[in-house]
């Protein structure tokens, strides 16, 4: 009997922080601006590339590795990542100076989610300058552990 009192309890406590990611988001005005005669969307303080091929392309002529930002405009949990993340100027800048940028839409670009193996958003996922798959973080991930995760990127 003891058993079945918690199943209430975490279902509760999941879903309240569901609505208080969404409730927090909804008052917030929509920070994606999409400029899709040049194939780029401004997440926050980053521009995004939302088209692969010519990533690859920069990525081998820069000579830099790619993060990929897979995401949904009705995530809760990628504004949440946007909205802390995409704001640090540490992060911004680490990011500009040293990767190729590209997020992807997985309602609106769907063959590029299944071809990137992307099961939930947020995904981040880093690929060396060859397309070669570093390291894949599925789900939201606060901004310090984030921020580690690009400075060992650029290290390796």
């Amino acid at each position: 009997m003891k058993k079945y009192i918690f199943i209430p309890i975490i279902i509760f406590v999941l879903i309240s922080g569901c609505l208080s990611v969404q409730s927090d988001n909804s008052s917030k005005k929509d920070t994606g601006s999409i400029n899709e005669e040049y194939g780029k969307i401004t997440l926050q303080g980053l521009t995004f590339n939302t088209q692969v091929q010519p990533v690859l392309e920069a990525a081998i002529e820069q000579g830099k590795p790619i993060f990929i930002y897979a995401r949904s405009q009705v995530c809760g949990w990628c504004k949440k990542f946007e909205a802390e993340t995409f704001t640090n100027e540490t992060v911004i800048k680490t990011l500009n100076e040293n990767f190729i940028l590209l997020t992807i839409d997985v309602y609106e670009q769907k063959s590029e989610s299944v071809n990137l193996r992307v099961r939930g958003t947020p995904t981040e996922i880093f690929l060396n300058e060859k397309g070669i798959e570093i390291k894949r973080i599925p789900g939201y991930i606060e901004t310090q552990p984030f921020l580690d995760t690009i400075n060992e990127i650029i290290k390796l």
